[in-house]
């Protein structure tokens, strides 16, 4: 049964349908909101991951800052490791006047200080 608003100037129905809508939305707006929220924690984690990325990389002329995934979207939760995380960098460098990089694993644990000890080159299976 539909639940009727009344209103001064106007008479608007609202479904359970709109209803479920709104909810929805509303939902789906504070969980975005949440996810801009800063998190230290991360913050930290990825700091130490492009040190450690670009300090095992074992290059000279690195061009810039590691480029790594964000570790909370990384968590190992399906392999029953909640705090523990793995994502890759991508460290730029130069190799006299070409352009090359080296992409690297890293895996730490935002329970442990420091979150990881090392990163290794990633080599894909051929």
């Amino acid at each position: 049964m539909p639940f009727i608003f009344y209103s001064p100037t106007y008479r608007v129905m609202v479904t359970d349908m709109t209803r479920r809508f709104l909810l929805l939305l509303l939902v789906a707006a504070t969980t975005a909101l949440s996810a801009c929220a800063p998190d230290p924690l991360n913050a930290q984690a990825l700091k130490e991951i492009q040190e450690m990325s670009a300090r095992d990389a074992q290059v000279s002329n690195i061009v810039g800052v590691p480029s790594c995934g964000d570790p909370r979207s990384h968590l190992l939760t399906d392999k029953g490791y909640p705090t523990v995380f793995r994502t890759i960098c991508r460290v730029s460098y130069k190799d006299g006047s070409i352009d090359r990089h080296k992409d690297m694993w890293c895996i730490g644990d935002f329970e442990k200080s420091p979150m990881l000890d090392h990163c290794y080159v990633w080599v894909p299976y051929e």
